[in-house]
């Protein structure tokens, strides 16, 4: 999350649902779509204040560490129409947006991005919010078991966390919906969703508290699971074979 102060704005950035943007919300905050999408989204406004709303739709990338990287919108390939760019909506009040969305090659994913304005915080000081509509346009062809390979998985010992770096060797898009380690006497809590993008790499992390490394993990997609087994005594515990 990304705190601006611009004068006497406050500009603030992050994901639907955390504590810096629980006065306003966007539902749902992700979508998958099946190669072309008719859908819609909503915007909550439970301030007392009235907000304005400009949207706009952007494309990302996602860095092997996970984080998002803001990008312009390819729309030579990407084409995305809203039923409305930007409006007002009153005190606690609610607005759906609809849009329509297809791609020249799949898969295909962007953000339809929603500038709050208008909230203003106990000091009086005005608050912008940015919170995005993430739409993910898959490909007919699902991810398959052998599209992906686990790289690297590495125990952090001093931050009681277990790494796990996978590959995706397809240009299909796919998603984890749970990843877990365990050993002979122990098991993680499972570790959020994320995509796994085309061609692409991408490091996961789940808690560990453990003083040995975990000896099995498994990773749970729409259509398949894996499961592999590693020895818990090197560290990291499994070469890059790149």
């Amino acid at each position: 999350m990304i705190w601006l102060r611009i004068g006497a704005t406050l500009l603030v950035l992050g994901m639907a649902g955390a504590p810096a943007t629980r006065a306003q919300s966007v539902s749902p905050p992700l979508v998958e779509h099946q190669e072309r999408a008719r859908s819609s989204f909503q915007l909550h406004n439970p301030s007392i204040f009235p907000i304005a709303v400009v949207l706009e739709v952007r494309g990302f990338t996602i860095s092997e560490q996970g984080e998002v990287i803001d990008t312009p919108l390819d729309t030579s390939r990407i084409h995305v129409k809203l039923s409305e760019m930007s409006f007002r909506i009153p005190p606690r009040g609610t607005r759906t947006v609809f849009y329509e969305a297809s791609g020249d090659s799949l898969p295909a994913w962007f953000n339809i991005l929603s500038a709050m304005s208008g909230t203003r915080t106990e000091t009086g000081l005005n608050v912008r919010v940015l919170l995005p509509h993430v739409v993910y346009l898959n490909q007919k062809e699902p991810l398959r078991r052998a599209d992906v390979e686990i790289r690297r998985i590495e125990r952090d010992s001093s931050g009681k966390k277990v790494r796990v770096l996978l590959e995706n060797l397809s240009p299909r898009l796919g998603r984890v919906y749970q990843m877990s380690v365990s050993d002979d006497r122990h098991t993680s809590q499972p570790g959020g969703g994320f995509p796994l993008m085309p061609m692409s790499r991408r490091w996961a992390d789940v808690d560990w508290p453990s003083a040995t490394g975990p000896s099995k993990v498994v990773l749970r997609f729409s259509r398949f699971s894996l499961d592999t087994l590693f020895s818990p005594s090197a560290v990291p515990l499994a070469a890059d074979t790149r």
